[in-house]
């Protein structure tokens, strides 16, 4: 076949590198030979044997990620243009929440991929930029986070007006996909997929009366860090870490490259999966 598919694997997983090995076994059976990103053949040496390619300049238009949420978080910040790509999930381990894929459907569900059989879905990002050096586009969330225990205070702009002033650990900025992720955890709400939204999450603020604040996808917000305040990081989805100074000011706003995964059953069985991989999660 002429189209080509490329395999990013979890590093250091006994499960993830099982996984994949039938993955690989799958595609050649349908005559396919997959390109396997650089770090996942370094890791394994069982995957070494396949022609490799590198995720941040090839373009390889149908990956299958392997692993958790964290691999294909990794995977899309790292490609140069996610919109020209196609991903399909795969979960090998714990949790893996937005990996709709389980081990034991692996054949069918790469069969299903080869011909086409899924529903693509294309996911709307967030962009965050402190300056040219300190940016990036998230699926998740963009975290304001405090610098060892030191409080931080923030001004949040929505289209120039001020509307939220907060002193406190800092701020989480997320989609409506990060809403069952950080945002979560620190008491933001759960949003239907189906909604469009982004969601503002004060991280223990002083101010008691602070909740978290939902707005339209199409905002552009401007998180002004006080000159009163201490330093702080922005973490764009766990992957990339900055550090911000006091004076410093991140703007958010649309990310013109949207994330395009194909999904099997997704819709069907959305709160199942969080029921069950979220909240008992132990």
């Amino acid at each position: 076949m002429d189209e080509e598919y490329g395999l990013v694997v979890k590093p250091d997983s006994i499960i993830a590198e099982r996984v994949a090995l039938r993955v690989v076994r799958a595609l050649e059976r349908h005559g396919i030979t997959p390109r396997v990103d650089e770090y996942s053949r370094r890791s394994y040496r069982s995957l070494s044997r396949l022609p490799g390619f590198n995720v941040k300049r090839d373009l390889i238009p149908k990956i299958i990620v392997v692993g958790g949420d964290g691999t294909l978080l990794r995977t899309l910040m790292e490609l140069p243009d996610p919109s020209k790509t196609v991903i399909m999930t795969v979960r090998a381990g714990k949790k893996g929440f937005l990996l709709d894929v389980e081990s034991y459907e692996v054949e069918d569900r790469v069969e299903d991929f080869v011909n086409g059989r899924y529903k693509l879905v294309e996911y709307s990002r967030l962009h965050a930029k402190a300056t040219a050096e300190r940016e990036g586009c998230v699926l998740n969330d963009i975290a304001l986070v405090m610098d060892r225990a030191k409080l931080v205070r923030l001004s949040v702009y929505h289209r120039g007006e001020r509307i939220m002033g907060i002193d406190g650990d800092g701020l989480i900025i997320s989609t409506t996909v990060g809403s069952t992720a950080y945002s979560l955890s620190a008491g933001g709400p759960i949003i239907d997929p189906s909604l469009e939204v982004i969601v503002l999450t004060p991280l223990n603020p002083v101010q008691l009366y602070l909740r978290p604040i939902i707005l339209p996808p199409d905002s552009r917000l401007e998180v002004e860090v006080r000159q009163d305040s201490n330093p702080l990081y922005m973490v764009l989805d766990g992957q990339k870490t900055y550090r911000l100074e006091p004076g410093d000011i991140v703007t958010v706003d649309s990310c013109p490259r949207k994330a395009r995964i194909a999904r099997f059953k997704w819709w069907e069985n959305y709160y199942e999966r969080l029921y069950s991989r979220i909240f008992s999660y132990l």
